[in-house]
């Protein structure tokens, strides 16, 4: 990455040049750490600020309902994945749900199969496309990944939860749904959906409303556009 290279190279001759003018082996050392740590940090900064423009721009593009200019705006932002780590995987996964929303899943599989796995809502779009082709091992593997990266989001364990209840692993989801209580304890819709499964009643996935419907496992209403909350949620990482 850029960024490495820059800092490393900067500091190092940095550096060297404190040590041959003050032969300070302690002084070379400290000032090539601090000039590694501040490159770091502003050229950091300076990538993550443009990508935050590009992700304000692409939410008004999908607002506007301007599907291509979106993906093509994301697309073109892969030239800073060259600066930091992560970049290129955050783009695939925002690229893989605004396809998932058109219902262009093929297309939308690839990306989202090289995105981001902090990206909830990306590996949720993913586990429900493996589901679909009843491919459970995968469905699995993808939402205990997601779990473990985003412990807090109830939805992901609503959702997995429902998937193993479809696949006939009733003990399983319940465990999961236990998991999830302690994990997320404010999320009614979570309690709920525990509280439905331990008296032998289905999930009420609805109750999540956008962010169930967007799956498109059931038939959306029209009217809904989850774009604005679906870009909203997610958040840029640098690392």
């Amino acid at each position: 990455m850029y960024t490495i290279l820059i800092s490393i190279s900067t500091s190092l001759l940095a550096a060297l040049l404190v040590y041959y003018t003050t032969y300070s082996i302690v002084g070379s050392v400290l000032v090539m750490g601090v000039v590694l740590i501040l490159l770091n940090y502003l050229i950091g900064k300076s990538i993550l600020k443009k990508l935050t423009t590009v992700f304000k721009d692409v939410e008004s593009d999908l607002k506007n309902n301007r599907f291509e200019k979106a993906i093509n705006r994301l697309k073109d932002a892969y030239k800073y994945s060259k600066w930091q780590f992560f970049v290129k995987e955050q783009i695939n996964s925002q690229i893989g749900i605004i396809l998932y929303m058109q219902r262009k899943f093929d297309e939308a599989k690839g990306y989202l199969d090289k995105g981001f796995s902090k990206n909830w809502m990306g590996m949720a779009m993913q586990a429900t496309l493996y589901f679909k082709e009843k491919n459970y091992d995968k469905v699995k593997s993808i939402l205990e990944k997601a779990i473990k990266n985003s412990p807090k989001e109830g939805f992901l364990y609503s959702l997995y939860a429902y998937f193993l209840v479809e696949m006939g692993e009733k003990d399983k989801a319940l465990e999961v749904l236990v998991k999830g209580s302690k994990k997320a304890p404010l999320d009614e819709k979570l309690e709920a959906n525990l509280e439905a499964l331990k008296n032998g009643k289905k999930l009420k996935m609805k109750n999540y409303g956008a962010l169930w419907m967007q799956l498109n496992i059931e038939k959306m209403p029209q009217g809904i556009k989850p774009y604005h909350m679906m870009l909203a949620r997610q958040k840029i990482r640098r690392r």
